[in-house]
């Protein structure tokens, strides 16, 4: 994209497994990319990038320190990526959640209200809507049922509210099951797939849980259309596939990719927070607006996760 060419960008989770391939993506365009990453952070899935991004080390939460980032660098675009991984264990971590996602969402917006920027694309999640019993569509209520779905709602909202409020060029997506090279080893498909290449057993789910599993490059692709395509402020836009598997039917596919079986504890694992037995996203409101549409099926997703496995291992 040719209005990347040269332009500051911030990301922040850059360091993450989406925001790794959304940085590369940006860097591959020619931007300027700045990250604002927390101390400690692991740096592992930028290498080979390291000397061509900005690394400004904070914590959204310090305010003062967002903003002098922001008005130092002038980001002609925003993507607010960073999140805690998991769910929640205890009161403590609730908390930390909460305090974390709303507060440094809101420190990044105060800032981005007056840096003159182009779009801040926030990036949301479908845990948000909670379940419903067909496709999820963007005008549903969100009425989660996680305290991860809690804290990306209230993130979300106040998005939403900055847009109105303050005329904030602003942009939510709800991706659902995101997957592909890079993400965290104890996720299924990365489970499945290491099993696959081991001969490990696998502990699974009992059947009838479903999700739309969406590639990640799917996903950095819907980033950058949300950035530049005309949308109104405070839009939001689901990012799926429209399609659902359960977690038998993806091991299924495992086996067919790679050839070897798998040994399977079916009903071993206990269901995850969201797990249901519908969780699928109505996609049309991204492609009539966004122009988005998800060119990886979970087939060809597969193989190229498999592929990078083979060659980089499982990230940590």
């Amino acid at each position: 994209m040719a209005d990347l060419q040269g332009a500051p960008i911030l990301i922040t989770g850059g360091a993450g497994f989406i925001g790794a391939h959304l940085t590369r993506r940006l860097l591959e365009a020619g931007a300027q990319v700045h990250l604002i990453v927390r101390p400690g952070t692991d740096l592992r899935r930028l290498a080979g990038m390291m000397d061509r991004v900005s690394i400004h080390r904070g914590d959204l939460l310090d305010a003062k320190g967002v903003r002098e980032v922001v008005t130092n660098m002038c980001p002609r675009w925003i993507f607010h990526l960073a999140a805690r991984r998991g769910h929640p264990c205890t009161p403590e971590e609730r908390l930390e959640l909460l305090r974390s996602s709303l507060m440094g969402t809101a420190h990044l917006l105060e800032a981005a209200r007056d840096a003159g920027i182009a779009r801040f694309i926030h990036m949301g999640s479908s845990l948000e809507y909670g379940p419903y019993p067909r496709a999820i569509r963007e005008g549903d209520p969100l009425r989660p049922i996680t305290d991860r779905g809690v804290a990306k709602a209230a993130a979300s909202v106040l998005v939403a509210f900055y847009a109105r409020a303050f005329g904030l060029p602003a942009v939510i997506l709800r991706p659902f099951y995101v997957y592909g090279p890079g993400q965290p080893p104890e996720q299924l498909i990365p489970t499945l797939l290491r099993a696959a290449l081991t001969g490990e057993e696998v502990r699974l789910t009992a059947p009838g849980y479903r999700h739309d599993f969406v590639f990640v490059e799917d996903v950095v692709e819907a980033c950058l259309r949300a950035a530049m395509r005309s949308v109104r402020p405070g839009e939001s836009f689901n990012i799926g596939t429209g399609i659902q598997w359960t977690n038998e039917e993806v091991a299924a596919w495992v086996e067919s990719i790679t050839g070897r079986s798998l040994r399977l504890r079916i009903g071993d694992h206990p269901p995850s927070p969201p797990d249901t037995s519908c969780w699928v996203a109505d996609i049309r409101k991204a492609q009539r607006r966004l122009r988005w549409f998800p060119r990886w099926d979970l087939p060809a997703g597969l193989r190229r996760t498999l592929e990078w496995m083979q060659r980089h291992g499982d990230p940590a």
